[in-house]
């Protein structure tokens, strides 16, 4: 007779980081991520455009179960700001020259809106798996870099981008808050 005693303890050893993985928010994470990829045209521009979608609605809904909702959509919308007022200021300035000849190419707001997205999956989605988190900033490399692939965008706008939309999920709010309190204080002595 075989000892099933070591079997036992092997077979619950192997099952521990499964386990580690299996939180609700790490599943759904994942399959929405895989959702969006399958139900894509298998073509990576397409995939990337689909991508950058995805993660700031995926980061929405987790901003939405923390209360967070209404401050992340202040985010998106800050950040949508920034993205259109740069290509609106440099206009057709050497470094908005998109690869493929057109202009208003810096920075590269897919790559923003992915980035933004996968920074605030990770901020309001937490905890994460770090395989669930890795899985989010693959997903916002990807979208640059099939902005890239495609001739939409240089390196440097996707990376710009990218900051950008870093920049905006994480950097604190506190002084935008002061900046509007000190705005005010300064319309107020000249009425």
């Amino acid at each position: 007779m075989l000892p099933t005693r070591p079997l036992h303890s092997a077979v619950q050893a192997a099952r521990r980081p499964l386990r580690r993985f299996g939180t609700s928010a790490d599943a759904v994470i994942a399959v929405l991520l895989a959702l969006t990829v399958l139900a894509t045209v298998p073509d990576n521009r397409r995939i990337g455009s689909a991508l950058q979608v995805a993660l700031p609605l995926i980061a929405l809904g987790c901003a939405a179960t923390r209360g967070k909702a209404v401050e992340s959509l202040g985010r998106f919308a800050g950040l949508q700001v920034g993205v259109k007022g740069s290509k609106e200021l440099l206009g057709d300035a050497m470094i908005s020259q998109r690869p493929d000849g057109g202009n208003r190419g810096f920075p590269s707001g897919h790559t923003a809106v992915a980035t933004f997205g996968a920074a605030q999956v990770i901020r309001h989605c937490a905890p994460l798996h770090p395989v669930t988190k890795a899985a989010a900033v693959a997903a916002a490399a990807f979208t640059g870099g099939s902005r890239i692939e495609s001739g939409r965008h240089s390196l440097w706008q996707a990376m710009a981008g990218a900051v950008w939309g870093w920049a905006i999920a994480c950097l604190p709010l506190g002084g935008i808050r002061g900046a509007g309190r000190w705005i005010s204080r300064v319309r107020g002595r000249h009425v």
